[in-house]
Parts: C-alpha cells; structure tokens; sequence
C-alpha cells in the first residue's frame, strides 16, 4: 500500500487554515487563558461534592447546590471550560513537559468520563438502577482525582493561588509560634 495522499486528502481543507486570522489568533490564545475555566470546573467541585451521600445536608442545601451545580454545568462549562479544553489540546499535542503532558492526558480522560456521566444524570438521572447508580459514581469518584489533577497541573497559573498562598504562610507561622 502506498503511502501517498489521495486525491480526498490533498483537497481536504486544513481546519486551522480554512478559519479567518482573527478566528484562528482568538482561538489560539483562548489555550493560555483558562482562569473562568479553571474557576468553572472548581466552582462545579465545590458544588457537587457536598451532594454525596456521605454528607448529610439538609435538603434545603442540597436543592440549592444541585440548583448551582446543574446551572454551573449547563452554562459555565459549555461557556468556559469546554472552548478552552479544546483550544488546550493542541497544546498537549505538541508539550515537550512529560509531567504537564501526563497530568493533562489523565485530566483530559476524567473530564470526558465525569461530563458523560453528568449528562446521562441531568438526562436520566440516578433513579436506582445500576446504570444510574453507576454513573453517580463515576461522576463523584472522577472530580477529587479531577481536581487535585487540575490543581497541579496549573499550579504556576492557578486561581487558587491567591487563596492557598496566604492560608499556607498564615499555617507556618502559627506552626513556627506553636514550636517557639
């Protein structure tokens, strides 16, 4: 079998070029811009890990952060997240880092596997059965690793910077006087 291009591939146009330059400048810095993404997908973290039947809320909390959880999955991860992912990958194609191109193959997966599963639950729901049940879980057990994963993979970058800086040196030195 030969390995020139047939007549299909030659033709085909190049889907980077057959964009507008505006388009394609626009799309290739949404790659490096991911704080509302990276807020987004904490944001459905923090939403929907309370929603485990390990904590106990009582069902006005519950209702409210399902409320935030479903909305922020709806709106703020087609908006945010979803456009900077795949701008992103490109940029896990051609990464000569192996621990940036690892961390983000394993996010890229857990994010696929958590957003299947979230939508057969906003379509269908966990309504008992085992397919149901099933995907409650691959959507729950998916976001820790998800989002210890993402948190060191942006670390450099990360929104949580400006949370986690002051709450680690606030830590130390009460740890330093405690030790005095």
């Amino acid at each position: 079998m030969s390995s020139m291009p047939t007549s299909a591939t030659v033709n085909a146009p190049d889907r980077a070029t057959s964009q507008p330059p505006v388009l394609q400048r626009y799309w290739g810095s949404l790659a490096y811009h991911h704080r509302l993404a990276e807020a987004a997908l904490y944001l459905l973290f923090v939403t929907g890990l309370p929603l485990w039947n390990i904590f106990t809320l009582p069902w006005q909390g519950t209702r409210a952060l399902l409320f935030a959880h479903v909305v922020a999955g709806l709106l703020l991860f087609p908006l945010s997240a979803l456009p900077f992912w795949l701008s992103h990958r490109r940029l896990l194609q051609n990464s000569h880092k192996p621990k940036l191109k690892k961390t983000g193959q394993l996010i890229e997966w857990l994010l696929i596997f958590s957003a299947l599963s979230g939508v057969y639950l906003l379509l269908l729901g966990n309504r008992g059965e085992w397919l149901g049940v099933f995907n409650h879980y691959i959507h729950l057990i998916t976001a820790i690793p998800f989002a210890i994963l993402l948190l060191i993979h942006a670390w450099r970058w990360s929104v949580l910077q400006s949370v986690i800086k002051p709450l680690l040196k606030t830590l130390l030195s009460t740890v330093r006087k405690v030790l005095r």
